[in-house]
């Protein structure tokens, strides 16, 4: 890296040639065909000027070729290049004037050359750059839209500015000002003018910083509307042409408030903002400053981002003076303004999302708050004031106004202002006041605040920061830690074998005994000689009898099937001893003779006749009621027996990857984090495909929390990675992977995945948001009258669910619901789920409890409006998998007292109740926990325990309690 800086610095300039080869359409103010000539300027530098050459048919030949050196000699050359552009001026001379000698000229218009290519690795470029008239030229009023004056331009160097290296090493920063609104109301069009100024500061290297102003920003009044297309302005202040001002082919790109990477990117700020940039006064600049990033620069960006995070943007109003009447260049043209300083504005622009993985652009809103060197250096560490660096020392704050007036009139007013300065700072400091000073003077700063001010700004690299793995890379990464898994093979039981053995060896005998007969009677056959009656039949079976006795074919055929019937003999009827009984023997030779007898028949059959298969008859339980019953044996603690149904599954069908995925969370439940690993990998590789997404994308989960527990964090990094890779749309993979980004303190990286999670869940809500307004609509439309009496429906609604929840129930008779808004507004739900509880919610599901606390501990910080009862009510579940049952009640009370209406609760409270033994509180809670209208989450273990309950307690079959939950039981039962 240090040597690609010393090459850069070590070479010799290297002229860079700009040609102008042509002008076309341009047309003069007085004749026909005027004379002009062309002016080059560059980074305020007066190039040369072109012939004065004659109009043609609107064209003109002009070759004019001048140049200037690119230095190499610090930042100054490349980034000149980049951000600075060649100034073309097409000037008119107009005719001479009797009794005056000096002839009279006049601007016909501006065109900007851009010379970024150069710095991009081109060697010459030709392009055909736009005329953009003069304000008030004859060249505005006679070009229309569809002919423009143009100018043909050639750009050539005679080497490369960058090698390979330097150029793949080097990067090229973007810095977009485009506006501040909501600015204070105190901002006029009327009265003095004022230039506005935007400053910051990007670290070059240990001791350089570039300093960056964008100037000349424009007060609009309030109501005036924007264009919908905004082009960028280049940041230099000698192109006089309006139309020459806008970079070629550059514009703002305005994207949604919920993408932006700002502050005031939430629902709660939308409407402020649309008020604001509709009806309030704005600052405008859409100037871009583009800055070449050296390696090193790059490497002194990305240490301030990671230690620093923000970079402050100051924002800060100039008195403009009248321009000088000697002639002399006004103060005008000049980027900074001397003078005193007001509203003094500072911005801080989390620049932390360009350190996320494969980011190249950032843009948001910044809310304005007053200037304070304290707070900077408490949020940036670097103690400076860059409203003095940035006007040179020569703009005063608005708190030293006040001593400046009083010397105004005398020779010594400055050094005055800056020893009182020196000296009321340093008293401060010895005092302990500075922050507490800086804070309270700082009056028209602290206008931006109250105003609610914003500057909108954006950066963007040519190049991320940070790369990103691509998801090949991840892809061939996981495949060499869990390489595909062929299909497995059928494996066949020694009795089938032995069978399928001996109908191989009936074929081969069958074939060999239609070969012979073919080679004895073959001819005839074909002669059509061969009689067909019976006697003749007879014959030919004899003779072939005959034939095969006589040769030693028979006894060959014998030896043949005699090893397939011992198999048979030993492994269908598993006889390998002697018998004893010749009855027996007898006995078991008939029905051995007879099962070879009908297996020669099925198989002859099968060689002979093409029939279609028998079909496979289904087995009486499916793999879901299997699962099913695996999961109620694990909530009842018998592992031995949902281990069983576990295999049952995998006996089934290997290559299934829900079976494995469910076999790895059961090992999970049990801390056999060793063999859940292996189930987990296994479903990835039978499941290369991706046929059960979710079960692919969930085994890669927890595949990198069990490398976590293993402290293998790279493969974890990797399983994370290709987890979100996989489905970056899915919330519960991003903020796993913002998890273990902070378990590994990589803030940055953590802050990028839960910033995504919440974005991820914020369009989720506006979707379903959309679509509920949708349903309700749908059913107002079809709204069902209300034909039940008030006073019934009041009485219905008064029987008390602690007498008898369940005969109440089943007591009560069918009817129809009526559709009011109320009842469709009770099916949204009243709170939306953060990201964290979503995860927590899911790792309990799955057994994975080492990252649930991580979850919590993230919900119980960034829930401002208290803890809700759901957080109660999971941190419950987490103690009672935990086996910290004391903890668990302490949460379930505390969630009954936030809402007592929570099924979950009541079904936990049954949980803890039924493992105590404490049947007659657990026959409680489970009634309470069937009586509301939403189920618990464990609805069918309620269920099924409450019936075993009541039939332990043997309740008359007359009241029928245990099948009021047979409704429900049926519901979640996979039968």
């Amino acid at each position: 890296m240090e040597n690609h800086e010393v090459e850069i610095k070590a070479r010799n300039p290297v002229p860079v040639q700009i040609t102008v080869l042509r002008g076309r359409s341009l047309k003069g103010g007085k004749i026909d065909n005027p004379i002009a000539y062309v002016r080059a300027e560059y980074n305020n530098v007066h190039l040369g000027d072109s012939g004065k050459l004659q109009v043609t048919e609107g064209e003109i030949e002009y070759n004019f070729t001048t140049s200037f050196d690119c230095s190499f000699d610090g930042i100054q050359g490349l980034d000149n290049l980049v951000h600075k552009p060649v100034i073309l001026t097409v000037i008119e001379v107009l005719p001479k004037e009797k009794k005056k000698k000096d002839e009279k000229t006049v601007i016909l218009g501006q065109a900007t050359v851009d010379l970024l290519p150069l710095v991009q690795g081109e060697c010459m470029f030709t392009r055909t750059i736009t005329i953009h008239p003069f304000f008030g030229a004859y060249l505005e009023q006679a070009i229309s839209d569809e002919i423009k004056a143009v100018l043909d331009i050639a750009v050539s160097v005679p080497e490369p500015l960058l090698s390979e290296t330097q150029l793949e090493g080097s990067n090229l920063l973007r810095i977009t000002a485009e506006s501040a609104y909501s600015v204070p109301e105190s901002w006029n069009l009327t009265g003095p003018q004022f230039n506005y100024i935007v400053a910051l500061f990007l670290p070059l290297s240990t001791q350089k910083e570039l300093r960056v102003v964008f100037s000349n920003g424009m007060l609009k009044v309030a109501g005036e509307k924007e264009p919908r297309i905004k082009p960028k302005r280049w940041p230099v202040s000698n192109i006089v042409a309006f139309g020459a001002q806008n970079m070629a082919d550059s514009f703002i790109e305005v994207c949604p408030y919920e993408d932006e990477d700002g502050e005031l990117n939430s629902k709660e700020d939308w409407t402020f903002r649309t008020e604001a940039e509709n009806e309030k006064k704005r600052v405008t600049w859409n100037i871009e400053r583009r800055c070449f990033m050296e390696p090193e620069a790059l490497l002194s960006l990305q240490t301030h981002i990671a230690e620093t995070t923000f970079l402050p943007v100051e924002i800060k109003r100039v008195p403009l003076t009248p321009p000088a009447k000697s002639g002399k260049s006004s103060k005008m043209d000049k980027t900074e303004e001397e003078g005193p300083i007001s509203f003094h504005g500072v911005a801080y622009v989390n620049m932390a999302p360009l350190l996320y993985p494969g980011v190249r652009r950032i843009r948001g809103a910044y809310p304005i708050v007053a200037f304070n060197e304290a707070e900077i250096f408490e949020k940036t560490k670097h103690k400076r004031n860059l409203t003095r660096e940035t006007s040179g020392g020569k703009g005063q704050s608005q708190h030293a106004k006040i001593t400046a007036n009083k010397f105004k009139d005398e020779k010594g007013a400055k050094e005055a202002v800056k020893k009182s300065l020196i000296n009321m700072k340093t008293l401060m400091t010895e005092h302990g006041l500075e922050s507490e000073a800086s804070g309270a003077v700082n009056m028209e700063g602290d206008q931006h605040a109250e105003a609610r001010s914003y500057i909108v700004l954006e950066f963007s690299l040519a190049k991320p920061l940070v790369q990103k793995r691509l998801r090949e890379d991840l892809a061939k990464r996981i495949a060499e830690m869990i390489p595909p898994r062929p299909l497995f093979p059928r494996r066949t039981s020694g009795a089938d074998k032995a069978v399928t053995d001996y109908h191989n060896q009936i074929i081969s005998v069958a074939k060999i005994i239609m070969d012979e007969y073919q080679e004895m009677f073959g001819p005839k056959l074909f002669e059509g000689k061969l009689s067909h009656e019976y006697q003749d039949q007879e014959e030919r079976k004899h003779k072939l009898i005959f034939e095969l006795n006589t040769s030693g074919k028979y006894f060959a055929f014998k030896e043949q099937l005699k090893h397939a019937v011992v198999k048979i003999v030993r492994e269908k009827y598993l006889k390998t001893v002697a018998f004893e009984d010749r009855e027996q023997l007898q006995t078991f030779l008939n029905e051995l003779y007879i099962y070879l007898v009908d297996q020669m028949h099925c198989c002859l059959h099968k060689l002979l006749h093409i029939d279609p298969p028998d079909p496979i008859p289904e087995s009486l339980l499916s793999s879901a009621q299997l699962k099913h019953f695996a999961k109620e044996a694990e909530g009842n603690k018998n592992f031995e027996l949902a281990s069983k149904y576990h295999l049952e599954r995998l006996a089934r069908d290997k290559s299934n990857p829900e079976h494995w995925f469910d076999y790895g969370t059961f090992y999970l439940l049990l801390n056999d984090y060793v063999k859940a690993e292996e189930c987990f990998r296994e479903a990835i590789a039978v499941d290369q495909e991706h046929v059960n997404s979710h079960v692919l994308l969930f085994s890669i989960l927890l595949c990198g929390i069990l490398a976590c527990v293993n402290e293998q964090y790279e493969e974890a990094d990797n399983f994370f990675e290709s987890a979100r890779c996989f489905e970056p749309s899915n919330i519960i993979a991003w903020t796993m992977q913002g998890l273990f980004y902070e378990s590994q303190d990589q803030t940055i990286l953590a802050e990028m995945a839960f910033l995504e999670a919440k974005k991820l869940q914020t369009a989720t809500e506006t979707l379903k948001k959309s679509l509920d307004e949708v349903v309700v609509d749908k059913a107002k439309a079809t709204k069902v009258p209300e034909t039940e009496p008030r006073e019934k429906k009041e009485a219905r609604k008064s029987i008390d669910v602690d007498e008898s929840p369940l005969m109440a129930k089943h007591q009560e008779e069918p009817k129809l619901i009526p559709v009011t808004e109320q009842t469709l507004n009770e099916t949204i739900p009243e709170f939306t789920r953060s990201i964290y509880m979503q995860t927590a919610r899911f790792l309990l599901e799955v057994n994975a409890l080492q990252f649930v606390s991580r979850a919590m501990a993230h919900e119980l910080i960034c829930n401002e409006n208290g803890l809700s009862c759901e957080y109660h009510v999971v941190l419950a579940r987490l103690y009672m998998q935990q086996g910290e049952f004391g903890k668990a009640e302490e949460c379930l009370a505390e969630a009954g007292r936030i809402n007592h209406q929570n099924p979950d609760l009541w079904a936990l409270l049954g949980h803890l109740s039924y493992m105590k033994g404490d049947y007659t509180e657990t026959k409680k809670h489970y009634a309470r926990t069937i009586s509301y209208v939403n189920d618990a989450f464990d609805m069918h273990s309620v269920c099924l325990r409450l019936g075993f309950i009541y039939l332990q307690e043997d309740v008359p079959l007359m009241n029928q309690p245990n099948l009021s939950i047979s409704l429900p039981l049926k519901k979640h039962h996979p039968a």
